[in-house]
């Protein structure tokens, strides 16, 4: 399945939903989701992951990518729902010490730090 990409915009902040894989064929979509969104001037984006089924090394780029062009605006990229197979590579690569990811989108947007309009 190619990738898919939802982006709903909150009043504080983007929301950008990932169905399908994320490889080499699907990043320059992201890409341009990602660009779009800082162009908007938010500068912080959650991405669930809930029905993300693959990502590779080329997706990963784009995430670090994304981090770092959110967090010089003063924000961030956070991560949500994560499958197994995003979970497990997410580990390996070690983004759950570079990034806060939360167990379900829900839970993302009930946290203090995503909640409060900046």
């Amino acid at each position: 399945m190619p990738l898919e990409i939802e982006v709903e915009k909150l009043s504080h902040l983007h929301v950008l939903s990932l169905r399908g894989r994320l490889d080499s064929a699907g990043a320059p979509a992201l890409e341009s989701s990602m660009k779009t969104v800082v162009e908007t001037g938010d500068n912080r984006v959650i991405v669930d992951c809930a029905e993300l089924r693959y990502v590779s090394s080329v997706g990963l780029g784009v995430f670090v990518a994304s981090a770092k062009t959110l967090t010089a605006a003063g924000g961030g990229l956070y991560f949500a729902g994560l499958t197994q197979h995003v979970r497990s590579v997410f580990e390996m690569v070690g983004f759950f010490g570079l990034f806060e990811i939360y167990p379900t989108l829900q839970e993302a947007l009930d946290s203090p730090q995503l909640r409060r309009s900046e």
